[in-house]
């Protein structure tokens, strides 16, 4: 017979082994909700808290914006042919299928295959899942990023990569504001910050497309222009050719996503005069009048080390230097000068330092400690060789020549406004340092002017109507292993600022390895310049010579009660706006013709016409 402590133990053990068998029922049921996702939680949002901020140029323009696109999931239990569905995906998602077959056989059960696919690839996928023929697959809705653009500005845009985080460029720099943690009111927020470059995108189109022209014309490895507003440095274009397709940026090498604008480190030759003797002129061991004998070259070492010109020159002053880009009177010119000094205002300029632009990437550049030059160091750095820029480089140490000697640090975001408005920053002047005088720089600028005089290197970038100054450049380029210049890879430039006597924009125009009929800067990068600034010039309203330029105070006073509608006399509707003189067009008693847009500047007959039945109107606004 049990005794009691026989029956309380039993009892006690049957209570603990339903405890036991509740909870392993509900651990496997918990287990099965986790490892299968059903058909309707796969098809769920994923938990992205904060939607990513688009990417826009100066005027509003959309460079980068978020999309909803799907992902491609698969759950392993539930496929039957793995050879079929991978190659139905493959050739969808243009992906090797032996390589989609190794990734589902090795899997045990959820898995990723693609994420945020092209709309086009969704539809295709959705009808082969309900067909039958991808059992298994299923697309989930994802957020991912489009760049309406493509190419365009693709280096300095950037890209995103896996759960839309921010891998380079403007994407990477400021993904802060793009996805915030929190707003400026302290509120959790759900969508980013919009943020708008400096970038104009007219201006970046027509830079796109000279510098793809110039790529095929001289079979060139690279071309690098840009375009900047002088007395901010702000980055209006900036075209690297060739670019990448940031939508699929993957199928592009690091090399080829380089952003070279920032990252290419080269030899500038002769463009980087402008430098040097700015330099020698600042430093006051020549003078704009002082005179240089080229004849035979610059010759040092007992005849070991020369410097020639192409054209022998002769006596020349320090602006025929400029003008004529000779070589050796930028040799003697230099040797003046105290090799500690000379360095620390070239060093003063930018050149061996980042300019602190906000993209990743940007490389120093390459100008030695004086201990370190050989004998001829010193003349070879003053004609741009023996010295390593970056495009930003040059155009950042340009800023000193246009705003009186003032360096200025180059500007690639505009302004950040949340998705309510609120400016949270707007980009701003920055003065970096005086590097040279006001003088001295208004002298350069002169001596770059009669460049582009019809004697001068740089004549062909020359514009009607508009003052332009400008430096050409041929640079040889090392060849380490050959371990000497090389006899055919030249880098080929112009820099331009305009106008000269009041400086608006810095053009930057670089062409890697031409391999056309020539390779001189002065021929074959100088025209681009021109080129581009026929299109940029009355884009940017800049007055050519000639132009009538019209003052306006900014306010227009209207006479009281005008009704131009009940009138018996022709009205005085200069300078009121479209909508003011729409009642004219009501009237059956006269004929109305109103051309163009914005303001009347012109009209006919002249205010006090008396307006009888039939008189003919015309209104021209602007």
């Amino acid at each position: 017979m049990e005794t009691d402590n026989q029956r309380v133990r039993v009892s006690r053990m049957g209570i603990s082994g339903g405890f036991l068998i509740v909870f392993g029922i509900i651990l496997a049921v918990r287990y099965g909700q986790v490892m299968v996702p059903s058909r309707e939680t796969s098809r769920a949002t994923p938990a992205l808290a904060v939607e990513r901020g688009p990417i826009l140029d100066r005027r509003g323009r959309v460079l980068a914006i978020q999309t909803h696109l799907d992902t491609v999931t698969l759950w392993r239990p539930e496929v039957r042919d793995v050879e079929q569905t991978a190659t139905i995906l493959g050739s969808i998602l243009e992906r090797d299928s032996r390589e989609i077959a190794d990734r589902i056989a090795t899997a045990d059960g959820f898995l990723i295959l693609q994420r945020t696919i092209s709309p086009n690839q969704s539809t295709r996928i959705a009808g082969h899942i309900r067909s039958g023929e991808l059992r298994g697959v299923r697309l989930q809705p994802d957020l991912g990023r489009s760049y309406p653009e493509r190419e365009s500005a693709a280096a300095i845009v950037g890209y995103t990569g896996v759960d839309n985080v921010g891998l380079s460029g403007i994407e990477y720099m400021f993904s802060d504001y793009l996805v915030p943690d929190v707003l400026p009111d302290g509120s959790t927020p759900t969508m980013g910050h919009q943020v708008f470059l400096t970038l104009d995108l007219a201006i970046q189109s027509a830079a796109d497309a000279l510098g793809k022209r110039l790529l095929e014309e001289h079979q060139a490895d690279n071309v690098t222009i840009a375009v900047t507003k002088a007395d901010t440095a702000e980055i209006l274009a900036f075209s690297v050719q060739p670019s990448f397709d940031p939508n699929n940026f993957r199928s592009f090498s690091a090399e080829q996503r380089r952003n070279r604008a920032i990252a290419a480190v080269y030899e500038p030759g002769s463009v980087f005069k402008v430098f040097s003797v700015a330099a020698l002129l600042e430093l006051g061991v020549i003078t704009e009048d002082d005179r240089f004998d080229t004849t035979g070259g610059y010759v040092t070492d007992r005849g070991s080390f020369t410097i020639t010109d192409v054209t022998n020159w002769g006596v020349i002053d320090t602006k025929q230097i400029i003008k004529f880009s000779s070589n050796a009177g930028a040799a003697f010119a230099s040797e003046r000068a105290d090799p500690g000094t000379f360095y620390t205002v070239l060093r003063s300029f930018g050149f061996g330092s980042p300019t602190g632009i906000e993209l990743n990437g940007e490389e120093r550049g390459l100008l030695a400690d004086p201990r370190r030059w050989s004998r001829r160091s010193q003349q070879t750095i003053s004609i741009g060789q023996e010295i390593g820029v970056t495009p930003i480089q040059m155009i950042a140490a340009a800023t000193a020549i246009a705003n009186d000697g003032v360096l200025l640090r180059p500007q690639i975001v505009h302004r950040i406004v949340t998705n309510t408005g609120e400016v949270l920053r707007e980009s701003k002047r920055e003065p970096v340092r005086e590097v040279i005088s006001p003088e001295t720089a208004r002298m350069m600028l002169r001596m770059m002017h009669s460049s582009t005089d019809f004697d001068g290197t740089g004549w062909r970038s020359r514009v009607d109507g508009v003052s332009v100054a400008a430096k050409t450049g041929t640079a040889e380029v090392f060849d380490p292993t050959a371990r000497s210049y090389s006899d055919s890879h030249y880098i080929a430039s112009t820099l331009a600022i305009v106008p000269a006597e009041r400086p608006e924009l810095i053009v930057y125009v670089v062409i890697d390895y031409p391999k056309g009929d020539s390779f001189f800067g002065g021929r074959i990068a100088a025209p681009v310049v021109r080129e581009l600034l026929e299109f940029v010039v009355p884009y940017w309203d800049i007055p050519r010579d000639g132009d009538t330029i019209t003052e306006h105070p900014g306010r227009v006073a209207l006479p009281r009660q005008q009704n131009v509608g009940d009138a018996r006399s022709m009205p005085d509707l200069t300078g009121l706006p479209l909508r003011s003189v729409l009642p004219l067009l009501a009237r059956s008693d006269l004929e109305v013709h109103i051309e163009g847009s914005g303001w009347v500047h012109r009209q006919s007959p002249s205010a006090g016409t008396p307006l009888l039945e039939g008189t003919v109107i015309r209104i021209e606004l602007e």
